[in-house]
Formats: structure tokens, C-alpha cells, sequence
């Protein structure tokens, strides 16, 4: 089933739709999203291959090529979402970056085809929230007007300027270089968000990404400004704080992300944040009231 939601003259595009095994060409029309809702989806898009699950997203624009493969016992269900060059061209007009035009970074062969995790970016909000409501059958206030698509423009702005920024930390002298090396990089980030709940070594990320050690280290800490065993505990605390704020107790938090007691999860929680975790239960406790 491919149903769609939403088409204009300016070829934005809202479609929702739920197979169990398709194989098929697939068209990133301006700049295209494929936000998985459940399962999984394989996409072949310029040489590389994306196992993108649920909760996840690829994004690309005219210049992408791709193959799509859906093979479940149960049937996938995403969004395809296509936003009109003409809006990404006219938000876009007011962002600049480094002095370089951001349109051409986004709508063009430049562009860096990825795979993204929605909790982790501005636009993942939207596309969880726009899932919901097709889900709800309540999306026709919520989406059957221009400004949505005016909306994601400025979510996959904000969350390519943090790409283009730190893509361009990278100095190697071939660009199609620092484009494979970056995107290994996000692959090795997005892999320790996957696995907060767990301390992973450097030997496992290394691997993960086949990347000498020293040489992830170096170019991890350069772009990202932390290296990775400082991002990794950085995160956990970051996660532990929610946790926390979501009324679960110290003893149960420290469990859930691996520590052996709560003794050694409070040392490292107050390493990184200067405060203990129990002071945040008695800050929770206090807004609450």
C-alpha cells in the first residue's frame, strides 16, 4: 500500500506507506526523507548500503540515486516526505556558513546521504509527529497546508548546519574523503547513542567502524570537540538525567545503564555533571510540587 497524504504544485509531498517485500528504484524529489515507522528497510543509495530501522531516516536530494528492499514477515510502514527545492532554496537563502551558500551543500551532488536516528535531530521530532497523527487519522488540520513543509525545511537546516560545520573540521585533501571518514564518524556517534544503556570500549567502536584507534581518536575528538570516551560518558549522564526526571529511581538508573552499584554510577554521574543523582530526584521532587 502506498498511500499519499499530500501533493502541491510545488511537488512537496507527504506518502505513507506499509509492504512486506517490495523491491524497487526509489526518487529523492528535492529534498527527500525515508523515515521507517516499523521494521526495516535496506536502501542502496550511491554505493553504500542502509539498514534503516525503526525509529530511523535517510535523507538525499535529486542528485541521489537509490534502490529500496523490503523483505519481513510483517508489513514495513514509512513516510515518504519530499520538500520542494524551491522552499529548501528559499529558507535556506537566509542561512550562511562559513561564507559559503548553504544551498549549495543541500541541493547538490555535494550533499552527504546518511542515515539518522529521529530522537537524535530536530527533524526526527517532526517525522515522529507527523506519523502519529496519520497514525491517529488526524492529520488533515495538521498537514494539509504549505507551512508544514516550510517547517521541516528549517528542521533539516538546523540539523545539516551541525553536519556542514563539523564536516568541514575535517581537512583531508580529497573532499570525497573527508565525506566517507565523516560519515564513519557519525556511524561510531550514533552507535554509542544505540548502546547508552552500556559502556562500549574503544576496541568494540573501532571495530564497529574499521578505523585504527588512534586515527578515531584524533579525528573523533577533532570534529566533535570531545573524544570518545568523554562524549560516551557525557551522554550517559545525559540520559541518566532523563531517566531520572522521569521519576525512576538512583539504584534502578544505574542498573539500566550497566554499573555494577550505585556507588560507582553517583562517582561518574557527579564527574561529568558536579552534582549527585539524588539531587536531581530532590530537584524533580521540588518542581513537581
Amino acid at each position: 500500500m502506498n498511500l499519499s497524504i499530500y501533493t502541491d504544485h510545488l511537488n512537496n509531498a507527504i506518502r505513507f506507506s506499509s509492504f512486506a517485500k517490495m523491491e524497487t528504484e526509489t526518487m529523492f524529489s528535492g529534498m527527500g526523507i525515508k523515515y521507517v515507522a516499523s521494521g526495516e528497510e535496506i536502501y542502496y543509495v550511491n554505493g553504500n548500503k542502509y539498514a534503516v530501522k525503526q525509529g530511523e531516516y535517510i535523507i538525499g536530494n535529486d542528485f541521489t540515486s537509490a534502490f529500496v528492499k523490503i523483505d519481513h514477515h510483517q508489513a514495513v510502514q514509512g513516510l515518504c516526505i519530499d520538500v520542494s527545492t524551491q522552499i529548501i532554496d528559499e529558507v535556506a537563502g537566509y542561512h550562511h556558513l562559513h561564507g559559503d551558500d548553504l544551498k549549495s551543500f543541500l541541493l547538490s551532488e555535494q550533499f552527504l546521504v546518511n542515515k539518522y536516528q529521529a530522537k537524535n535531530t530536530t527533524l526526527g521530532y517532526s517525522l515522529y509527529e507527523i506519523n502519529k497523527s496519520i497514525q491517529n487519522k488526524s492529520f488533515d488540520s495538521l498537514m494539509l497546508n504549505e507551512e508544514v513543509f516550510y517547517s521541516l525545511a528549517e528542521s533539516i537546516i538546523e540539523d545539516q548546519r551541525y553536519i556542514f560545520n563539523h564536516l568541514n573540521k575535517l581537512n583531508f585533501t580529497k573532499e570525497n574523503t573527508n565525506t566517507e571518514v565523516f560519515r564513519l564518524l557519525l556511524q561510531a556517534k550514533n552507535y554509542i547513542h544505540d548502546k547508552l544503556h552500556q559502556h562500549v570500549s574503544l576496541d568494540e567502536l573501532t571495530v564497529e567502524i574499521g578505523m585504527s584507534k588512534y586515527h578515531f581518536i584524533r579525528l573523533f575528538k577533532k570534529v566533535f570537540g570531545l573524544s570518545p570516551y568523554q562524549y560516551q560518558k557525557l551522554q550517559r549522564v545525559e540520559y541518566a538525567k532523563t531517566l531520572l526526571h522521569k521519576g525512576v529511581n538512583v539504584a534502578e538508573v544505574a542498573i539500566q545503564l550497566g554499573y555494577t552499584d550505585t556507588a560507582s554510577f553517583s562517582k561518574s554521574f557527579k564527574q561529568v555533571s558536579g552534582i549527585n543523582p539524588s539531587d536531581i530526584k530532590k530537584q524533580f521532587s521540588t518542581i513537581k510540587i
